[in-house]
């Protein structure tokens, strides 16, 4: 059982976790730290940031935070309490998910306008490379999602494939979201396949190999 917050001697647990963490105060501190540290996270990205980070990020920032605590940060608190450690650190933990999330955000944004209109530019680099050899990258996308994806990279814009369909196009607008929201919940691994295949089917589609749908 974990000691009373009152029975903690912070700035002696502090000493004692940054120069050896086994001993039984420093490790009643610092699991009293790294419960604090899970359960703000899972509150941020349960709030403001809901449905951005997934639950293996979230567990990463978790890992991040106590890092960034153990690493130098506990050495600049000059408090001397609980609940002014917790305000400290609940400052840096709220930072490092604010900026984990934000840097999701702005690669979710990146798929809005026409789709492909920023995955395009990620080819600049190397403009020549897919005349050497083309790799065709591994989907993630359900077979629907595929085929929906290929029709609208195809169209060249929502406003055409929403009058070549006959739909609306904030209808279009709401699938691409559901999509993108998609993307947001997938793991680090299943991102990059995603971006790997959506820069694919970029290609494909600035050199016309995507038919518009009839």
């Amino acid at each position: 059982m974990l000691p009373d917050d009152r029975d903690i001697d912070v700035r002696r647990g502090i000493r004692l976790m940054l120069a050896d963490r086994h001993a039984p105060e420093a490790r009643a501190l610092f699991l009293r730290l790294a419960r604090y540290v899970h359960g703000r996270v899972q509150h941020r990205c349960g709030g403001r940031y809901h449905g951005i980070l997934g639950s293996a990020e979230q567990e990463e920032l978790v890992a991040e935070v106590l890092t960034t605590l153990m690493s130098g940060a506990l050495a600049r608190f000059e408090g001397d309490s609980v609940p002014s450690l917790l305000a400290f650190v609940r400052t840096v933990t709220d930072r490092t998910v604010g900026h984990a999330a934000r840097a999701r955000i702005r690669e979710r944004d990146a798929l809005d306008g026409d789709l492909g209109r920023e995955v395009e530019t990620w080819n600049s680099a190397a403009p020549h490379l897919d005349r050497v050899v083309v790799v065709i990258p591994e989907s993630p996308f359900s077979a629907q999602d595929r085929a929906y994806l290929e029709e609208l990279f195809g169209a060249g814009s929502k406003a055409e494939y929403a009058r070549l369909h006959g739909v609306s196009r904030a209808a279009v607008t709401q699938r691409v979201q559901r999509i993108q929201a998609r993307i947001a919940r997938m793991g680090p691994h299943e991102r990059q396949r995603a971006e790997a295949w959506l820069e694919h089917l970029a290609r494909r589609g600035e050199r016309g190999e995507l038919s518009a749908p009839a």
